[in-house]
């Protein structure tokens, strides 16, 4: 992997309109984008037409998709009864990403409503799927990123390094999330689980992780609390200090939450505060990086 990173963005937290997305990208400079939502539909679900009409506006504007941001597996789906669902996507997401040359898609492993231990009788059912799932991308030379969202294998470190182990191929690998571990249980040893360490647990998986999430956040009593980088119990600072010394290259991505959360419809902004606060938040995080010795192609 080369020693310079790549920047992009989950584009959507701006709007789901395409243009806008666009403009958003073109303001920051940047030339890669996590494509997620495009008027209202996930890109795993859109049509070979409406895939090529996207592709063909990202094309004509210079702009390369760095990662398909799909919901396969994702936290709101149940394992053992989503599957076919799964698969109906990956199939899709492969298709459009063979098209467009894209290498990366994002995964998850699947809904857990309350903390679930490793060594669980329900363990081999959750890498069964995900095993499925990393089977056809692999025969399709797709590669799977697992982020450690609320999710099975995000519970600790530990889970994801036993979905790693147990599946054992080339097409699975990591995106570390620096935001999502400040409100999640650390569901290692025994109950009382406390949350978990985002340094630990980037430190503990890094030699898996081929993409790295920007986020950042506090958990007051009525909740976690989406902040800008730096901000919260993300450590930022510290991961990107980290990347650049023992991971250099991995491509870095934006995903604020600060004015919209992707699964949260609830939280609400103006166009106007969505756009300035994305536009922001990224000029951050590049100079955030590059004081960590991050060095970005743009090209």
């Amino acid at each position: 992997m080369s020693s310079t990173s790549i920047i992009s963005g989950f584009t959507d937290e701006v709007s789901d309109d395409l243009d806008v997305q666009i403009r958003a990208l073109k303001e920051l400079g940047w030339k890669h984008i996590d494509l997620r939502t495009v008027d209202g539909k996930n890109v795993s679900t859109l049509s070979d037409d409406e895939f090529k009409r996207v592709h063909g506006r990202l094309v004509e504007n210079d702009i390369e998709i760095a990662c398909f941001g799909s919901t396969v597996a994702n936290w709101g789906r149940e394992v053992g009864t989503d599957l076919e669902q799964d698969l109906l996507e990956l199939h899709t997401s492969i298709s459009h990403m063979k098209s467009a040359g894209v290498r990366y898609l994002r995964i998850m492993s699947y809904k857990v409503a309350e903390p679930i231990p490793l060594d669980s009788e329900m363990e081999t059912v959750f890498i069964d799927s995900i095993r499925k799932i990393v089977e056809i991308a692999e025969d399709n030379g797709v590669i799977c990123l697992h982020e450690n969202c609320q999710t099975w294998g995000g519970q600790s470190y530990l889970h994801s390094l036993r979905l790693l182990e147990a599946i054992d191929s080339d097409a699975l690998r990591l995106v570390f999330d620096t935001g999502n571990p400040v409100s999640m249980r650390d569901v290692r040893g025994g109950d009382p689980y406390y949350y978990q360490d985002p340094y630990l647990f980037f430190e503990q998986v890094k030699e898996f992780v081929d993409y790295i999430h920007i986020k950042d956040a506090v958990m007051e009593s009525d909740g976690v609390h989406y902040v800008f980088p730096g901000q919260g119990g993300g450590k930022v600072r510290e991961i990107l200090k980290n990347v650049s010394e023992t991971r250099p290259g991995l491509p870095i991505s934006i995903e604020p939450h600060v004015s919209v959360v992707f699964h949260d419809p609830s939280v609400q902004a103006s166009l106007e505060d969505r756009w300035n606060n994305f536009i922001e938040y990224g000029r951050q995080v590049v100079s955030m990086a590059e004081e960590a010795g991050i060095t970005f192609s743009l090209k």
